[in-house]
């Protein structure tokens, strides 16, 4: 028995401990996947607050897996694993069901699991955390109380100043799908002969005598019989789910609303890219230097874009603090908040591969490199 209370708590603690810190490497990732939960759960007033409940959820999860592998606080940490899992492990069988978001996000970008199999982990991590707790009186810590308060304290400041760091520059670890050394153009091809999505449409009929609304496949609808049943609504459903590339969403046009996606992507030469998510707040923390770059870039005949995601009037309102040669396209939100977490930041690609990404900050070193 001594040996199953052992290996449950080193389990869900090594399980705990991965799973916070693949979310605490890129916590802007995490508040986008509480945004998804918070759309489809229609909870849109939590949006502002979701990049704090994301870095704290992500240093309860951290602390509690930490403390319950080194066997700190044993009791509480269990008590708190198990509030944990009662919470999440019901979410996930309701996202399995409903199928709301395509991926939990529990393991961030590192790792990629179904709904289901979301579920299946939950369950059995679930089931480690009740033989902690039912033999809880069991665990007991080595450490003194002052010994436990500073190493949880510890715990609690390396997760809130990893964070920190993660956010105001780029992830240390890279696990989405616009990393350096990535082809963008070869990682939007979907292969010949892939899966594609398959649906069900669904067409619901009203019952005119008794007011019924019925469900009908559309090989089997009652359109004829036009004295019982009368058209109501369609619905399409996903059945399965089809091969979609690392990259499926990158899509740019001009402030003319030209595509411009294979102009970027063809480009045989090196091509410089600013990006401001938002552009009214990324192009007011610009300074000289962005002046300097373009020039630069101009004297050496380099393409150099700006992508945000910004509607046109934000753009026409704030674009002359950029210079004239710096082409504006826009794209989308969330892909450009996948490409790079920070506003505003850089990007280097050629021949379509990504070169180099930074936050802003350090253009300086590319105007050094320029100069030596």
């Amino acid at each position: 028995m001594k040996i199953l209370i052992k290996v449950s708590r080193i389990l869900t603690g090594i399980v705990f401990v991965f799973s916070g810190f693949v979310k605490a490497v890129d916590p802007v990732g995490f508040q986008i996947k509480l945004g998804d939960y918070f759309e489809a759960m229609s909870l849109d007033f939590l949006m502002p607050v979701a990049l704090v409940l994301a870095v704290l959820l992500i240093i309860a999860e951290l602390v509690v897996g930490l403390t319950l592998f080194f066997n700190i606080f044993p009791k509480l940490s269990a008590w708190v694993a198990l509030a944990f899992m009662l919470f999440f492990t019901p979410l996930t069988l309701w996202l399995a069901v409903a199928n709301p978001v395509t991926d939990c996000g529990c393991f961030g970008d590192a790792i990629k699991l179904t709904n289901w199999q979301t579920f299946g982990k939950n369950v059995i991590i679930l089931f480690f955390v009740l033989v902690i707790i039912f033999y809880r009186k069991k665990l007991i810590s080595t450490l003194s109380f002052k010994k436990s308060i500073i190493l949880t304290a510890i715990f609690t400041l390396f997760a809130l100043i990893f964070q920190i760091r993660n956010i105001n520059c780029l992830p240390i670890i890279d696990f989405r799908p616009f990393k350096i050394g990535v082809n963008i153009k070869e990682a939007t091809i979907i292969p010949e002969g892939a899966k594609k999505d398959v649906y069900q449409t669904v067409l619901f009929y009203k019952n005119l005598k008794t007011g019924e609304s019925k469900k009908f496949d559309i090989n089997n609808i009652p359109y004829e019989d036009t004295l019982t049943w009368e058209y109501d609504t369609t619905f399409t459903d996903l059945v399965s789910k089809g091969y979609e590339p690392p990259i499926h969403d990158f899509f740019l046009t001009n402030l003319n609303g030209e595509d411009q996606t294979n102009k970027i992507l063809n480009n045989s030469g090196t091509t410089y890219i600013l990006i401001l998510h938002n552009f009214e707040k990324g192009v007011k923390k610009l300074d000289d230097n962005i002046t300097k770059l373009a020039k630069q870039a101009k004297e050496n005949d380099i393409s150099f874009y700006c992508f945000t995601s910004s509607n046109t009037n934000e753009i026409k309102k704030y674009n002359s603090l950029l210079p004239e040669n710096i082409e504006i396209c826009t794209g989308d939100y969330k892909m450009l908040k996948t490409f790079i977490r920070v506003n505003p930041s850089f990007v280097i690609i050629e021949n379509a591969v990504i070169k180099d990404k930074m936050p802003y900050y350090k253009i300086k070193n590319i105007i050094k490199e320029f100069n030596k």
